[in-house]
């Protein structure tokens, strides 16, 4: 049928035959036997019903016919080897482009920094980076690798662990002065609370004690669904937080923040990078992967 594989593989062995001016030098170029040469030629000929070249034993030329079909046989071999070497290039170096997702605030803090780190390492390649706390999915949204902080939803796509992200509870040491340090996660029934509302999508925090998992009911003067308006506040010396460590490590290591209760604190969740396939990956989507899973 014109068009399928086969026809397009007979085309490219015709014009190797016509181009060499011999069934053995064509059937040595295609890596073919010179009798499976000449039944490619004889099906094309049955196929357009006409002669493509004249033969003997000892002498061979090509038809008009067969010249007006070696224009086009020469084209779609000049495309094809054209297609192989760019598509090549791909699997050889990072090039093109490539989009990510990941949650807003984990994307901006941690994400969009070493995409930039990995741009300047692979100027060939483009990254369209989408931050938004709904998880896309990556058939429907074109997405090629999507950053997941916590449980996992979809296991039909591959998974490939990058870090843990574990939380702390942390106050100003101000604050604590002036309120006292919770001995126990009960004690923060009498805490100035910042709730951010996204953990849970309610007002418990989750703690363990002797590895069984437990919940404390807090409350307090701000609640927000952005982590930014609770760590202003948090900042200010309004209350206790409970926020991913990442968002708060160099305000703890400066001493401008001290962390609470950390024996209470459950296991840490965990951050993956998804994919749709693990096979035939280009070296952009390799080297990404890697990049990311190296660096967070």
């Amino acid at each position: 049928m014109t068009g399928s594989p086969d026809f397009v593989r007979d085309m490219a062995v015709f014009a190797r035959v016509v181009e060499s001016n011999s069934f053995t030098a064509a059937a040595e170029t295609v890596g073919l036997s010179k009798a499976a040469v000449s039944k490619t030629v004889r099906r094309l000929e049955e196929h357009f019903n006409l002669r493509l070249l004249n033969r003997t034993t000892r002498s061979m030329t090509v038809t008009l016919e067969g010249r007006a079909l070696y224009d086009y046989c020469r084209d779609v071999v000049w495309q094809a080897e054209a297609a192989e070497g760019h598509l090549r290039a791909f699997l050889e170096k990072p090039g093109g482009s490539l989009r990510v997702t990941a949650p807003t605030t984990f994307g901006s803090v941690r994400i969009a920094p070493l995409i930039s780190e990995l741009l300047q390492c692979h100027p060939e390649l483009h990254v369209d980076l989408v931050l938004t706390n709904r998880q896309l999915d990556l058939v429907a949204d074109n997405i090629d690798i999507a950053v997941r902080c916590g449980a996992l939803t979809d296991s039909s796509y591959i998974a490939r662990r990058a870090s843990s992200l574990p939380h702390v509870l942390t106050a100003t040491p101000g604050y604590l002065e002036r309120h006292g340090e919770p001995a126990c996660p009960e004690d923060l029934c009498r805490h100035r609370c910042l709730v951010l509302t996204d953990i849970g999508g309610a007002t418990y925090w989750r703690f363990e004690r002797d590895d069984k998992a437990f919940t404390v009911k807090v409350h307090g003067p701000l609640a927000s669904n952005h982590s930014a308006a609770i760590r202003h506040a948090l900042l200010n010396g309004v209350g206790i937080a409970n926020l991913p460590r990442y968002q708060v490590c160099d305000e703890l290591e400066q001493g401008k923040l001290q962390s609470v209760l950390e024996s209470f604190m459950p296991e840490p969740s965990s951050v993956h990078l998804v994919y749709q396939h693990r096979s035939h990956m280009s070296a952009a989507m390799k080297s990404t992967l890697d990049f990311l899973h190296e660096r967070l």
